[in-house]
């Protein structure tokens, strides 16, 4: 899997914590920014790409889309997507995965 710089592992524990983007507050619960923390530690061998899927409140609304602003980076030998289980889609639901900035 892919291993993500420590800065950018820093800036999603702030988003995470934080809940924002653009300045704007999300609407988390005290629940959901500590399962957002768990969540993320629990999932490091996933990468960006594969996070963004799955738990899509933690990065911006055009992270996936816009390859120029975001681009995706070069792919190891032999990387394949991070394969996904329905404990994965639990935690990322507890996580508030679906709650976006406003």
């Amino acid at each position: 899997m892919v291993r993500r710089p420590a800065s950018l592992a820093a800036l999603l524990a702030v988003l995470a914590l934080g809940g924002c983007a653009y300045g704007t507050a999300a609407r988390l619960t005290p629940a959901q920014q500590r399962a957002r923390i768990t969540f993320i530690d629990a999932h490091r061998g996933f990468s960006d790409r594969d996070l963004a899927k799955l738990c899509p409140g933690l990065y911006p609304t055009d992270f996936r889309t816009n390859t120029k602003k975001w681009p995706a980076g070069k792919a190891t030998k032999g990387e394949k997507p991070a394969r996904v289980t329905a404990r994965d889609r639990a935690e990322a639901q507890a996580a508030g995965c679906d709650v976006r900035p406003g």
